[in-house]
């Protein structure tokens, strides 16, 4: 179980904060159930409601600060997604992101950058859903990592990783 004030990965909600553990915090909701009452970090006038007991929706505790500091060491190390058709990379992208895992996220924006960056290009262009892939992975990562390490949520993550990265070199 989670507590108040802890802050949480929720599936569709990405970062959220639990405000409270509330029994049945509107009308409508089963009286004798308890709820986590969150708010995304994107958007924290939105409020979710979770119920406590729930095992079909996804939750999980965010990195600590050693897990996110291992977590950098790592991304060097973290394979690519190889996939040369364009149908099945797209595949593989949506299976990433649905493990909700940080190092899935690091293997896609590794992928998109280094298809990007490459010359000439492994197979062809980038598709606007795979920079979408990129974009949401690295707005999930970031936020995730910035509070892990104690950072503003406008740091300049990206910085701070490259720097990690070239510091280890």
């Amino acid at each position: 179980m989670f507590e108040r004030d802890e802050y949480v990965f929720h599936e569709s909600g990405g970062i959220c904060k639990i405000a409270d553990i509330q029994t049945a915090p509107l009308d409508n909701m089963p009286a004798d159930r308890r709820y986590y009452v969150m708010h995304p970090l994107h958007d924290q006038n939105s409020v979710i409601y979770i119920p406590v007991d729930s095992d079909c929706i996804f939750l999980r505790r965010l990195l600590s600060r050693a897990e996110a500091e291992e977590l950098l060491d790592r991304i060097p190390f973290v394979r690519t997604i190889e996939e040369s058709n364009a149908k099945l990379l797209r595949a593989k992208y949506q299976e990433a992101m649905r493990t909700h895992d940080p190092v899935e996220w690091v293997r896609v924006i590794k992928t998109v950058y280094l298809r990007t960056t490459a010359q000439p290009p492994r197979s062809g262009r980038i598709s606007e859903t795979e920079r979408s892939f990129a974009e949401n992975a690295k707005r999930n990562l970031h936020a995730e990592l910035a509070l892990a390490l104690g950072l503003s949520a406008d740091a300049d993550m990206e910085q701070y990783i490259t720097d990690h990265i070239q510091k280890m070199a």
